[in-house]
C-alpha cells in the first residue's frame, strides 16, 4: 500500500527523485511509521541533476525537432500537390497545342484562296454557312491559344511556386539538421548520466552484498507501495538480493521512432496474451517522456498483478494504494500506463535499484527486487 500520510509525498516531491540524505530520509520515515529507515537512494544528488538537466534538454530539442519535420512534411505535402499539377498541365498542353495548330491549318486554308478554300465554298450551302463556317473555325483558334496562353501562364505561376517551396524546403531542412545534431548531444548526455546511475546502483549492490546475512535477509518496516497487495507476487520472506538488472540495457543515445519502435515491440512481445497486450507503445512513449527505463513498468506489472490479469484496482497493475485507505482506480490502461511511468521517475528515478525496492515493498523487498530485475532482464 502506498505511503498513507501525505507529509512523506511532500516531503520527497519537495527534493529532486533518489537525491535525498539520509537525514533527510530519517526525518521522513520517523513522520511516517508505516516505512522503514532505508539508506539514501543509490544514485547521487550530482548524478540525479545531470539526469533532470539532460531529460530536459532533450525535451527541448526533441520538440525543437518534431515541430520542424512537421513543419518539413506540410512544405513536401504542398511540393506534391505543386508538382502534380504542373505536371497536370503539362499533360494538358500538347493537346490543347495541337487543336490549335490544327485550327491554325484550317484558317490558313480558308484564307488563302486555295483548292481547299474553294471546296469550302462550294461545300457551303449559302454565304451564312460559309461565314458561319469560316467565324466557327476562327473561334476554336482563339480559344485554343487563349487556353495555351492561360496554361502557360499557370505553369510559369506553378513553376515559380515550385523554386520559392524547394527554397524553402532546403531551409527547414537545415533547422530540421540542426535540432537533430542538439537532439543527438542531448540523448549523449543522457546516455552518460544513465551509466552514471547505473554504476552507482551497482555500488550500492556491492555494499549490500559485503553485509552480513541477517542484514541482507531482514525484512523492512511497514507496507510501503505495494506490500499490503493481495496479488502480489514477491511474498518470499528471508530472501538475500541476488544479481541485478543488466547494465547498460537500454540505449537513449538513439532517435526518438528508433527507441519507440524498438521498446514497442520488446514490451508488446513480453505482454503479449495479458489484458496489457498492445499497449507497448505507451509504456514505450512514456518511458522516452520521462527517461524512465522502459522496462521497469511492465516488470513491475508482472510481479504485482500477473501482467493486468489481477488487479487490486481499476486499470491498476502496480498495486497503487490511494491517499487515505484503499486502491488506486484509472479509468484507461493508456492513464494507468502514464501515470505509474512518471510515479516511477519522479519518486524512485530512473531504473530498480534495492533502495526503490525496500521503498516500493518493504517486507519483502529482496524477493521484490529480484523478482523485479529478473523480468527487466527478459524484456
Amino acid at each position: 500500500m502506498r505511503d498513507s500520510k501525505p507529509s512523506i509525498v511532500k516531503v520527497i516531491a519537495s527534493r529532486p527523485a533518489r537525491a535525498l540524505t539520509c537525514a533527510a530520509l530519517a526525518v521522513a520515515f520517523a513522520a511516517t511509521p508505516l516505512l522503514s529507515p532505508v539508506a539514501a537512494y543509490a544514485v547521487s544528488s550530482e548524478t540525479q541533476a545531470e539526469l533532470d538537466a539532460a531529460e530536459s534538454q532533450v525535451d527541448s530539442y526533441a520538440a525543437a525537432y518534431n515541430e520542424a519535420a512537421k513543419k518539413l512534411e506540410e512544405l513536401q505535402a504542398k511540393i506534391d500537390e505543386n508538382t502534380a499539377n504542373i505536371a497536370a498541365i503539362e499533360e494538358e498542353l500538347p493537346g490543347l497545342q495541337a487543336a490549335a495548330s490544327q485550327a491554325m491549318r484550317e484558317a490558313y486554308k480558308y484564307q488563302s484562296n486555295s483548292n481547299p478554300l474553294v471546296s469550302f465554298v462550294l461545300k457551303s450551302q449559302s454565304l451564312d454557312d460559309l461565314i458561319t463556317g469560316v467565324v466557327y473555325m476562327d473561334q476554336i483558334q482563339s480559344s485554343n491559344n487563349a487556353a495555351i496562353d492561360e496554361l502557360n501562364s499557370k505553369q510559369q505561376e506553378l513553376e515559380q511556386q515550385k523554386a520559392e517551396l524547394d527554397q524553402a524546403k532546403a531551409q527547414l531542412e537545415e533547422q530540421k539538421k540542426a535540432a537533430a545534431d542538439a537532439l543527438a548531444e542531448a540523448q549523449a548526455a543522457r546516455s552518460a548520466a544513465q551509466a552514471k546511475a547505473e554504476a552507482e546502483a551497482a555500488a550500492e549492490l556491492a555494499a549490500l552484498a559485503a553485509q552480513s546475512q541477517a542484514e541482507q535477509t531482514a525484512p523492512g518496516e511497514g507496507s510501503g507501495v505495494s506490500g499490503d497487495n493481495p496479488y502480489s507476487g514477491a511474498t518470499d520472506q528471508g530472501s538475500s538480493v541476488s544479481g541485478g538488472v543488466s547494465s547498460g540495457g537500454v540505449n537513449w543515445n538513439v532517435s526518438y521512432d528508433e527507441f519507440i519502435n524498438t521498446w514497442t515491440t520488446r514490451i508488446d512481445n513480453y505482454l503479449a496474451g495479458s489484458p496489457l497486450a498492445g499497449y507497448g507503445r505507451v509504456f514505450a512513449e512514456a518511458s522516452w517522456n520521462t527517461g524512465t527505463d522502459p522496462r521497469w513498468s511492465p516488470a513491475i506489472s508482472c510481479i504485482e498483478s500477473t501482467k493486468g490479469r489481477y488487479c487490486a484496482g481499476s486499470c491498476n497493475a502496480w498495486g497503487l494504494s490511494a491517499v487515505g485507505g484503499g486502491w488506486m482506480n484509472f479509468g484507461s490502461w493508456t492513464e494507468a500506463i502514464n501515470y505509474h511511468v512518471s510515479y516511477l521517475y519522479k519518486y524512485y528515478g530512473p531504473t530498480l535499484t534495492p533502495a526503490a525496492a525496500q521503498k516500493y515493498c518493504p517486507p519483502t523487498w529482496q524477493d521484490w527486487y529480484n523478482k523485479v530485475a529478473s523480468e527487466m532482464n527478459r524484456i
